[in-house]
């Protein structure tokens, strides 16, 4: 069966996100649930907000193809109306706000400053200045994000303890009951 694309307008970063999790076109086959809202986009179309979406290239300003089958293509169209390509463009930037603010709250918890948390994140995933900038993503951070304390230290010391105590109880150089008393604590 061949392979059919729908080019849709997209945010910067959303374009980025997509690609870098499902390749370029999108195969959304890697992110199923994705997939089948995609899929219900075509089949079901909504026109209901259409009307307020005239400005849409100016909202979204890069392309994104995405593959559909032979199958979808046929019976179901190629396109989305303007309304389920917002909806689709809020879906994704929902899912990748929540991946950013998992990774750019797990540095914050290892002691980077939120500076140099979101930079990391920017370098690490490929997100220019422009894609999505530091002041949208730490303003998002901060109103949305979670800021966990954990003691690294303190954390790390206990888990090399729990491994060497049980390798010790392997060994018989300390007796299981020893352990067991050990772990209670």
């Amino acid at each position: 069966m061949a392979n059919f694309t729908v080019t849709l307008p997209v945010k910067s970063y959303i374009k980025i996100f997509l690609e870098a999790n499902c390749g370029a076109p999108v195969d959304l086959a890697k992110l199923p649930g994705l997939k089948l809202n995609f899929r219900r986009y075509l089949k079901k179309p909504s026109i209901r907000h259409d009307y307020k979406y005239e400005n849409l290239p100016r909202i979204y300003k890069d392309t994104v193809a995405i593959i559909i089958t032979e199958d979808d293509f046929y019976r179901y169209g190629w396109e989305l109306t303007k309304t389920d390509i917002i909806n689709f463009g809020k879906e994704i930037e929902s899912i990748a706000k929540f991946f950013m603010r998992n990774m750019v709250g797990l540095d914050l918890c290892s002691g980077l400053p939120i500076k140099k948390s979101i930079e990391k994140f920017q370098a690490t995933y490929g997100f220019s200045e422009n894609d999505w900038s530091y002041e949208t993503l730490k303003k998002d951070f901060y109103r949305n994000g979670e800021h966990l304390s954990v003691d690294f230290k303190n954390e790390i010391s206990n888990k090399l303890q729990n491994i060497i105590m049980e390798n010790l109880s392997l060994l018989g150089t300390i007796s299981h009951k020893f352990k067991t008393q050990y772990e209670s604590t």
